[in-house]
């Protein structure tokens, strides 16, 4: 039992320095079936302090974690009991309070693997990121460019505006100078029509002058000649 016990001391120590020979090993024997030694040790589980006691668990693996209860006066043997409910006796000195460096490779490889998986995870994140980064800058881009088109859209609306106001002003302008134009069109109407009527009248006038004229002298030329006749009968 001493040179099995020794055999699981060597069997860890040689687990600690596995990874440098595997690596060395690999190094200079690339082209090598390589085959390792096995130090994985069974532990058996009887039902009483003793050798003689019949054995109710063929083994326990090395790194196996189970709770203790006590220990025989000799020192020889443990009282465990398995997660299983299994309950007996093993020699105390396969057992021990660390955790095997078996059992801290299994738990380093196995934060390890978390690890690996949790830089996987945060890389996936950052190229996400790193996409959504871009496209955030293409539509930084896209939104700038927009903003560049409105405002020269704006600043065409606004010069289109002014002129717009412009013409409108001007137009106000031509339309109160044809009202005016339109009313003097109106006021020189009248004042021809004043005129046409005075016109009118003044040939009425005259017309009836020139009548009353033509009159006067029908009645004085008889008269006259009337009396140049007696004039000259007189002499």
């Amino acid at each position: 039992m001493r040179i099995f016990g020794r055999t699981l001391l060597s069997g860890l120590a040689a687990l600690a320095s596995l990874g440098a020979m595997a690596q060395e090993i690999t190094d200079t024997s690339s082209e090598t079936d390589i085959r390792y030694v096995t130090d994985v040790i069974f532990t058996p589980i009887r039902t009483g302090p003793g050798g003689d006691y019949r054995i109710i668990n063929k083994g326990l693996r090395s790194g196996t974690a189970v709770t203790f209860h006590g220990i025989t006066d000799d020192g020889v043997w443990a009282e465990v009991e398995t997660k299983g409910g299994t309950r007996g006796f093993v020699r105390a000195q396969y057992l021990q309070t660390e955790v095997p460096r078996a059992n801290q490779l299994n738990i380093l490889e196995a934060e390890l693997a978390a690890s690996k998986d949790r830089a996987a995870t945060l890389q996936q994140n950052l190229n996400e990121a790193m996409e959504q980064l871009t496209s955030s800058d293409s539509d930084m881009s896209s939104t700038a460019t927009a903003l560049a088109e409105t405002r020269a859209e704006l600043d065409e609306i606004k010069r289109i505006s002014a002129n717009a106001i412009q013409l409108d002003q001007l137009t106000k302008e031509l339309t109160g100078k044809l009202e005016d134009a339109s009313a003097r069109n109106d006021l020189l109407t009248l004042e021809n029509a004043r005129l046409e009527d005075r016109v009118a009248s003044n040939q009425h006038l005259q017309g009836a002058l020139s009548v009353i004229a033509g009159i006067l002298i029908a009645l004085l030329i008889p008269r006259l000649t009337m009396k140049r006749r007696r004039n000259d009968g007189w002499r």
